[in-house]
This record gives structure tokens, sequence and C-alpha cells, in this order.
């Protein structure tokens, strides 16, 4: 029996049931079906419209998500140029490009500027135990990326103590290992 390609698919919305394929690999983490599930209840009356960042995109599962469910626009950051290809093929066969721009870079040293945008929700799903999500949150702040009320999801490794001093922690649940948090911006 041949092996099946393992995929994450996109859960809810418009594009609900769409397959996101990926290569297993020890550096992709992609967010768990039943974790978006949970996320996208919380962020329920929020993804209509808004503008959002995926930083550490991977396969894109939250952003794609985003947009299924409909997100205005997504801006997907990525620097793994094989994971960026398959990306942006995804969202080329959905007919998103014109909702879904993606950027091949580093999340941390990318010059924000040029985007000229502040975004509604910002998907934080760094590598873990790389010790990225302060350097993560300064250049989020330094770059004022997000305004009052903008909705910060972090997901990280269990045992991570997280403390954002402009955030407030509005959800937050633990699968497995991982934990994740969804914090509003109160800067």
């Amino acid at each position: 029996m041949p092996k099946r390609k393992p995929h994450a698919k996109i859960i809810g919305g418009m594009y609900k049931g769409t397959k996101i394929p990926y290569k297993p690999s020890k550096f992709l983490r992609p967010t768990e079906n039943r974790v978006r599930e949970t996320l996208f209840n919380w962020l329920m009356h929020d993804v209509e419209g808004s503008i959002c960042l995926d930083m550490f995109s991977g396969t894109g599962a939250l952003g794609l998500e985003a947009l299924s469910r409909g997100a205005k626009k997504v801006i997907f950051l990525e620097k793994n140029r094989d994971l960026y290809e398959r990306l942006k093929t995804l969202i080329e066969k959905l007919s998103l490009s014109e909702r879904a721009k993606i950027i091949h870079a580093d999340s941390i040293m990318y010059s924000y500027e040029k985007l000229n945008l502040e975004f509604d929700i910002i998907f934080l799903d760094p590598p873990f135990r790389k010790g990225l999500l302060n350097t993560v949150y300064n250049s989020l702040c330094k770059n004022k990326l997000f305004g009052k009320d903008s909705l910060i999801y972090v997901e990280a490794e269990e045992d991570l103590e997280l403390s954002f001093m402009l955030w407030k922690e509005i959800k937050k649940s633990k699968v497995g290992q991982t934990q994740f948090v969804l914090y509003k911006n109160e800067g």
C-alpha cells in the first residue's frame, strides 16, 4: 500500500476540507487541526474583513484558515524556499492571490515598513526552543505592526514563560506539549 502524504486541512469557511500538503520535517510543526479549530472559535467575530500577518508561515495553515473564513488580506512570511514555493502554489490554486501575499523572507530580519500596514490579527508560531518570541515582540512593537485592540496569537512550547508588556492575555489553552494563547494589544 502506498504511503499517504501527510497534510493539514482547512477546517472551516469557504475552503473547508482543502488539504495543505507538506513534507514531514523536524523543523516543521503545522498547527494541529483541533488547535486551529479552538483558535478560530476564539476569533469567530474578528476574522471577517481583517488584515492578518502569518509571520512564520510554514504550511500557511493559520493564514489560509483566516482567508477561508473571510479575512480581507493575509501577508505570509516564510524563509524556507520549499515551504514558500508550496504555499505560493496552493494560494494560486485556490485563486487567493488578490487577498494573499507571500513573501520569501526571514520574519525577524524583514523590513516591515515596506508593507505600510497595521494588522488586525497576527499569528506567531515560531520554531520552538529558539528563543525567538521576545525578539519578535520587540520587532512588532518597533515596527508598529498592530493597533489598539489588535489580536496576537502565540503558539509556543508548554514550558516557555510568556510575558508581553503591551498585550493582555484573553484566552489560553494547551494541547500536548504546546500552549497557545490569544492576546489583545492594549498599548
